[in-house]
């Protein structure tokens, strides 16, 4: 058979156009093949980031949780610490008050004074003792102003205590050991209107004080200052 020139140019296009094709498929499959193995690496890739994402939020979610339980403990803790300086500063202003009323603090406010005097006057006739001022006059005023609120008395300057000895020796009165001759001066710390009427009362002490010919003043003061009880003393 005689091969002509057409067949051979034919033959050689045929081959090379098979290897074309062949190595286009085999270029092809490996691209394919990668593309595949890309997708599987990107495929792990996304579902690694999204568990760690959900982890990651789950993880806040619980910070988030364990944050606003810590706030509201803060809160509980900040509500009962206040109570707590609330109550505290209550019993401080209990035992300062209770130390004032008890003379352990110095103390001073408005109140009266009232003034004892023995009268200008005695008949010679008459007994001088009914004339001058005794320590039940004394003890008569502390009540009434004790009764009437009084926070503090004193008998001239000297404060009077719950425990206070008032005695009179002749024409003395005796606080606590120590003597003070006429006038005496009672004052006392308080409500002055209250003390006031407690003691001008019909038929009340300033009217028992004037029908044993003791005479009385008595003075609203703005400012009285007492002092506290030293230790050791009665």
């Amino acid at each position: 058979m005689k091969v002509r020139g057409n067949h051979v140019i034919l033959s050689f296009v045929l081959v090379v156009a098979g290897f074309l094709i062949a190595f286009n498929y085999q270029h092809t499959t490996k691209s394919e093949s990668h593309s595949a193995e890309n997708l599987d690496q990107e495929w792990e890739k996304d579902y690694y980031y999204r568990d760690q994402l959900i982890d990651m939020e789950e993880e806040n979610k619980q910070l988030r949780h364990e944050l606003q339980n810590n706030r509201q403990e803060i809160q509980q803790l900040e509500v009962e610490l206040g109570n707590q300086q609330e109550m505290i500063g209550n019993l401080v202003d209990i035992k300062t008050e209770l130390q004032l009323y008890a003379g352990e603090l110095p103390i001073n406010g408005s109140g009266l004074a009232i003034t004892l005097k023995d009268p200008d006057y005695i008949p010679s006739e008459e007994n001088v003792n009914q004339y001058i001022v005794h320590d039940r006059h004394i003890h008569l005023v502390i009540n009434e102003l004790l009764s009437a609120g009084a926070a503090a008395i004193g008998i001239n300057g000297q404060r009077v205590f719950n425990d206070s000895y008032i005695a009179c020796v002749g024409p003395v009165i005796m606080v606590d050991g120590k003597q003070y001759q006429a006038p005496f001066t009672i004052t006392a710390i308080g409500e002055q209107d209250v003390l006031d009427k407690s003691l001008n009362l019909s038929n009340g002490v300033v009217d028992q004080l004037l029908s044993d010919n003791i005479e009385v003043e008595l003075e609203h003061i703005d400012t009285i200052e007492l002092g506290a009880k030293m230790p050791g003393e009665r």
